[in-house]
């Protein structure tokens, strides 16, 4: 039980960002990801599986302790992973297709909405959370 807790909270952002790099090097993986609408609705599928787990995960965090803070750190492996592959594709290590490219900056947008709106949410609840105790 343990270790599903963890892939839940702690491992998704993880879990996501190897996805992505599995992604981005298609010759390294068993199943290629076909370029064309089903591919893009399969890795849409997968962004918005990360983007629902970390929501429900937000609504359902324990307000009061040190949860926000972590979240953020670790929400931001994808983000770094994404910089990394992009900056890769710059300087010509790594060859990326127009559509790979376009998944990619769609997995940042997913990303970002995780970033900014999940975290919001978790630092204004943990702020009024401290405000009521204060009110006590």
């Amino acid at each position: 039980m343990p270790i599903l807790r963890f892939l839940f909270r702690e491992g998704s952002p993880v879990i996501f960002s190897i996805v992505i790099v599995l992604f981005a090097l298609q010759n390294l993986m068993i199943i290629a990801v076909p370029e064309n609408v089903v591919g893009f609705f399969a890795v849409m599928v997968i962004c918005l599986i990360y983007l629902s787990t970390q929501m429900g995960l937000t609504a359902f965090s324990r307000v009061g302790q040190d949860g926000p803070l972590v979240d953020l750190f670790l929400s931001l492996i994808p983000i770094i992973t994404l910089i990394i592959l992009a900056v890769l594709n710059i300087v010509g290590n790594i060859a990326l297709s127009q559509f790979q490219m376009l998944v990619l900056g769609t997995a940042a947008i997913v990303t970002m909405m995780d970033i900014i709106f999940n975290t919001l949410v978790l630092f204004k609840m943990n702020r009024l959370a401290s405000d009521f105790v204060q009110m006590k």
